[in-house]
């Protein structure tokens, strides 16, 4: 599957990751220049001697159709992503304003997976992290980023089936993957989109549930 599919997927990461204008800083430590790129506004901000520091969190409600189908004719359906996220991030600038690592953290919370369709459901659980380092401050294309985590889904007379457990990292830039450990279907669902192959469990537990 490419990454144009799972579009939910990459919607959701992108509206948690995102750059939110606005600059705030924590009381007494005020930040009198210019923060390059802005940080959200949920993340306070405080000069420190190697620069500024930012570091927030807040939740997120999210029910989003992935654009994952599973079946096909009139058995078809999209895999729909009900969840809360809570999150945890910060970012570090340099003393010329300018980011030079930026942290996310994201819990998933009485997350489900629901059948599009006949409104089937089942729960998963998850975490994960992304840290970006950027070789140039301010500069995304310049960055390594690393994403670690982990994801289950329990199945029907089944329980627990870990779907992915593992570390990525790779060239912001362009995607080019320096390391990959375990497998891939956190990566695929959480960075790229969406998983090249949808799991075959979750298509068919989510079609007879």
């Amino acid at each position: 599957m490419n990454r144009s599919i799972g579009s939910g997927i990459a919607t959701l990461i992108i509206t948690l990751a995102v750059l939110i204008p606005g600059t705030s800083a924590l009381a007494g430590q005020p930040v009198t220049q210019t923060l390059n790129p802005p940080p959200p506004s949920f993340e306070p901000c405080k000069a420190v001697g190697s620069g500024t520091i930012c570091f927030g969190s807040r939740t997120v409600v999210v029910n989003d159709d992935t654009g994952t189908a599973c079946g096909e004719g009139a058995g078809t359906f999209d895999i729909v992503l009900d969840t809360t996220v809570a999150q945890t991030a910060s970012r570090t600038y340099d003393r010329d304003g300018n980011m030079t690592q930026r942290f996310i953290q994201d819990t998933y919370r009485s997350g489900r997976f629901v059948n599009s369709v006949t409104g089937a459901s089942l729960p998963f659980t998850g975490h994960d992290t992304v840290t970006d380092v950027l070789t140039v401050p301010a500069e995304f294309d310049s960055a390594t980023e690393t994403t670690a985590g982990e994801f289950a889904v329990t199945l029907p007379r089944t329980g627990t089936v870990y779907l992915t457990a593992g570390r990525l990292v790779m060239a912001a830039a362009d995607g080019t993957i320096d390391f990959q450990a375990g497998p891939g279907v956190l990566i695929e669902w959480f960075v790229n989109g969406g998983p090249r192959e949808t799991p075959a469990e979750l298509c068919s537990a989510l079609g007879s549930a």
